[in-house]
């Protein structure tokens, strides 16, 4: 059951999420093994059972059925230190042909794939296998299904069905690249190629691959995506997941172009995948990430957590201009109340918050500069500038509560604008994170952990006439995780 943030008079000692995935008492990091079978999905993470610091990594494992409402489940893969080594992160599929051969008749096996971590820090593949839709896994008996290369990162694998040949395509990170490989069993692996050298951002360790299509829309155009997680070298500092689209033919991806796209510019979104066996797959795909960044995790405030999720998103193919971009919106729709805002905004006056909520507005695209200050009785404040004489937003977190270990820093995202069209902004704010969204824009995440709520807020505008449209503020309703 999740717990409320507690306060000893008016300081904050503890930052519990109310509506993002959490574990208490524990560490957790990346999403793994994410699918969804029979109406279920299945999260399964970065777990440290014993501590709330990285470290004796296994998988942990939860359940739900809206994305919103999870339920822990017991420890799915356990660490084998004395053997292949610790479970790192990787996916999951269904297997509804059975090739992989684990499955008697009328049985729908459930492939988990993922990286052993040595004591002597060697990195191999491994697989493990559920004849019960996830409930329980069975470890390979031949693990590792793929050794080691020589390579001193090599890990993260991400399985996807290539139907046009009938294979499964793995995507395993290695250094600055990935190393793509084909299967007709799950079992045995050919590699066929790399992709890397040239594109992208190259300023650390890449990780957490995750390929697979999506056709658009509106022109009906199937391309590729490959998700790249990065550390460091984000575009904010540390840990950040840039993204390519292009073609993919079995054996090699080809971008369609050179540019670097970040899934989300601020600091705290970072190794997330997508679910496997989704509702409408080849249009949209359920994402999911870890809410932090290696340049302080484990150094949060909150020692009696630390780690969390993303709200979970849908990613789409969206035409932008002559190219394509991912667009990202929130996956869930969360109960919740009207909270009044009268005529403050036209009036310049402060509007009173609730601890968590959503908030929604439309931006006359007029030039304006557009500053949102969350702030409390502490005189802490966090300040989202929306400036849209230069195309970006700056989140600024110097003032905002804890600053300790890189935390104080400005955090910016361009902004691609369509000229004529009003900007749609929806930003969701829970106990300890800010999450922002830019309608066919782009996404904002970032950590906070102020000394008691932002339960102010303050609207300033350098436009002589209000620029903010159809405000609306919802207080969402307490979840227990």
């Amino acid at each position: 059951m999740q717990q409320t943030s507690e306060q000893t008079g008016n300081q904050r000692t503890t930052w519990h999420p109310k509506f993002h995935f959490f574990k208490d008492g524990h560490w957790v990091n990346d999403p793994n093994g994410l699918f969804y079978f029979d109406n279920t999905y299945h999260l399964f993470f970065q777990l440290n059972p014993d501590n709330t610091v990285w470290g004796n990594i296994h998988w942990g494992h939860a359940v739900s059925t809206d994305l919103m409402h999870w339920e822990h489940k017991p420890t799915a893969l356990f660490a084998e230190p004395d053997g292949l080594g610790y479970i790192f992160s990787g996916g999951a599929v269904v297997d509804h042909h059975n090739a992989s051969g684990f499955a008697k008749q009328g049985e729908i096996p459930i492939i988990a794939t993922f990286t052993q971590h040595s004591k002597a820090e060697v990195q191999v593949q491994s697989m493990a296998y559920s004849l019960d839709g996830g409930a329980t896994f069975t470890m390979y008996e031949h693990n590792p299904v793929l050794p080691n290369p020589g390579l001193k990162d090599f890990r993260d694998p991400k399985v996807v069905w290539f139907a046009q040949d009938q294979v499964w395509i793995k995507a395993v990170v290695a250094g600055q690249c990935v190393h793509f490989y084909r299967s007709s069993d799950l079992r045995s692996w050919q590699k066929v190629s790399e992709f890397g050298q040239g594109y992208g951002a190259h300023g650390g360790v890449w990780e957490c691959p995750d390929l697979f299509p999506l056709t658009c829309s509106n022109t009906g155009r199937e391309l590729w995506v490959l998700l790249i997680s990065i550390n460091p070298g984000g575009p904010n500092g540390g840990s950040a997941t840039q993204y390519f689209i292009g073609h993919f033919d079995g054996q090699h991806f080809k971008p369609l172009d050179n540019e670097t796209r970040w899934l989300d510019y601020g600091t705290d979104c970072y190794a997330g995948i997508t679910w496997d066996n989704t509702p409408q797959i080849n249009t949209q795909r359920t994402y999911i990430a870890w809410m932090s960044n290696w340049l302080y995790a484990n150094k949060t405030p909150d020692n009696s957590w630390r780690g969390a999720m993303t709200l979970p998103r849908t990613l789409k193919l969206a035409q932008k201009g002559q190219g394509y971009v991912l667009d990202t919106t929130p996956a869930v729709s969360f109960a919740s109340s009207n909270w009044p805002v009268a005529d403050v905004v036209n009036e310049h006056k402060a509007i009173a918050l609730p601890d968590v909520y959503s908030m929604h507005f439309a931006l006359e695209n007029n030039g304006a500069v557009t500053t949102l200050s969350f702030s409390n009785d502490l005189n802490e404040q966090f300040i989202v500038t929306i400036d849209l004489q230069n195309k970006q937003i700056v989140a600024d977190r110097t003032q905002a509560g804890y600053q300790d270990n890189g935390f104080a820093i400005k955090a910016s995202m361009p902004l691609s604008l369509t000229e004529g069209e009003p900007v749609q902004i929806a930003l969701y704010m829970d106990t300890c994170s800010f999450e922002l969204f830019v309608a066919d824009v782009g996404c904002f995440t970032m950590l906070l952990f102020p000394n008691a709520s932002l339960n102010q807020l303050a609207i300033n505008t350098n436009s002589k006439s209000a620029n903010i449209n159809n405000l609306q503020i919802k207080k969402i309703d307490d979840l227990a995780l």
